[in-house]
């Protein structure tokens, strides 16, 4: 399953990642480095989708699409 994401830094170096869908709902999460926010994204995603099966979605593995918005390197 591939879940849109946004990916942004603060001006304090905070990284924050924001997923929003009708099938794993809002989720918002931060990281002190841009691999931990994205790491814990994919983990509270797949959390999600193995959590309710009413998805309708196969028991795969979810696979962020980011989008980097502002001032985040990549």
């Amino acid at each position: 399953m591939k879940a849109q994401c946004t990916l942004t830094q603060s001006p304090d170096g905070t990284w924050r990642i924001h997923h929003a869908g009708s099938t794993l709902g809002d989720v918002e999460v931060t990281g002190r480095t841009r691999d931990e926010a994205l790491t814990k994204m994919q983990r509270e995603l797949q959390y999600r989708l193995e959590l309710c099966p009413c998805s309708g979605q196969s028991l795969g593995t979810v696979e962020l699409q980011v989008n980097s918005v502002g001032n985040s390197e990549q």
